[in-house]
């Protein structure tokens, strides 16, 4: 059975008609504003632009999550670790670390197992808009049975509250080769 993996939760996701509306809202407030500076305008660009302060507003400070290893109930593994292909709890922390800490496409399809989809670019890049850049996390495993594991991750993007998801997670290959096969939601 192949699992499709949208790292996006499903309370995060979005339907397609929100694209739509947000490129009419775009471009009604581009037309509003190319209007408001024809020539007409009493206030030159010049001077609108003399008006401006080059600073930006300040993001507000986040603690990051905190991943205690301590925390783990016996037979748990609780990490935030770059993981890697021995077990396939390794595996689910690699694609996690790939997808959340380094960003780098190449690593997370590293991850995913040959011919799965969740190694496509299309979804890789999605699973990238789901953890902006700066997210902290920590991932609770348990493995099932010898190529699943239960994940719960703990997450918060910066500017954001926490946030949590729980997935079912795939593995396969031997021990030092194993990659994700797929993650549902739990």
């Amino acid at each position: 059975m192949t699992y499709v993996h949208t790292t996006i939760p499903a309370h995060r996701r979005r339907p397609a008609t929100h694209r739509a509306l947000v490129v009419c809202t775009a471009l009604v407030a581009a037309a509003t504003i190319a209007a408001g500076c024809s020539q007409t305008s009493s206030v030159s660009i010049d001077e609108f632009a003399a008006d401006q302060s080059p600073t930006l507003p300040a993001l507000p400070a986040i603690s990051p999550i905190t991943c205690d290893r301590s925390s783990a109930e016996p037979g748990e593994t609780v990490t935030r670790d770059a993981g890697g292909h021995d077990t396939p709890i390794d595996a689910v922390a690699a694609y996690h670390h790939a997808v959340i800490t380094t960003r780098d496409p190449s690593q997370v399809a590293a991850a995913v197992a040959p011919g799965q989809s969740m190694g496509s670019p299309a979804l890789i890049e999605a699973a990238f808009d789901g953890f902006p850049a700066g997210t902290t996390y920590c991932l609770r495993m348990r493995q099932t049975d010898a190529t699943t594991v239960l994940a719960t991750l703990d997450y918060q993007p910066p500017a954001a509250p926490p946030a949590q998801y729980k997935v079912r997670a795939t593995t396969t290959g031997a021990a030092g080769q194993i990659r994700l096969t797929g993650e549902v939601d739990q």
